[in-house]
């Protein structure tokens, strides 16, 4: 599995997972009923992936607002992570904001999994850098 693009919906975000050109976003509202169901192909993507990773993992959470089935996903995607990091490998987390509570909710992930976060703030659609 080399590619995953969803589009997003109202409460669907944007997903891509792009091993070729090394974009790994989820972006917009994610607010599925069923979180496993919704992310499951991309744990099993990452789950391929760690197998053969890129150089340089740059996964990026853009995110305006998540449900708590989501916030679990988004944990077992961490964890994936942390594995990749484990083993020697580079792996970043950009988490993007746009108010202090998806702030606050990016530093509770970087304490529970301890990889690398970059914090940006997103000031009117656009990522501040």
């Amino acid at each position: 599995m080399q590619f995953i693009k969803l589009n997003k919906t109202d409460i669907y975000p944007t997903i891509i997972m792009d091993k070729e050109n090394g974009v790994f976003e989820i972006k917009g509202v994610s607010l599925p009923l069923d979180g496993k169901e919704f992310y499951q192909p991309v744990l099993d993507f990452l789950d391929e992936y760690s197998q053969n990773p890129n150089k340089i993992t740059l996964f990026v959470f853009n995110l305006k607002y998540f449900n708590i089935s989501s916030s679990k996903m988004f944990l077992f995607m961490l964890y994936k992570l942390k594995e990749l990091f484990d083993s020697g490998k580079t792996v970043v987390v950009i988490w993007s904001y746009d108010d202090e509570d998806i702030r606050e909710a990016g530093d509770d992930f970087q304490h529970m999994v301890d990889v690398p976060f970059q914090f940006k703030e997103v000031f009117e659609g656009r990522i501040m850098i």
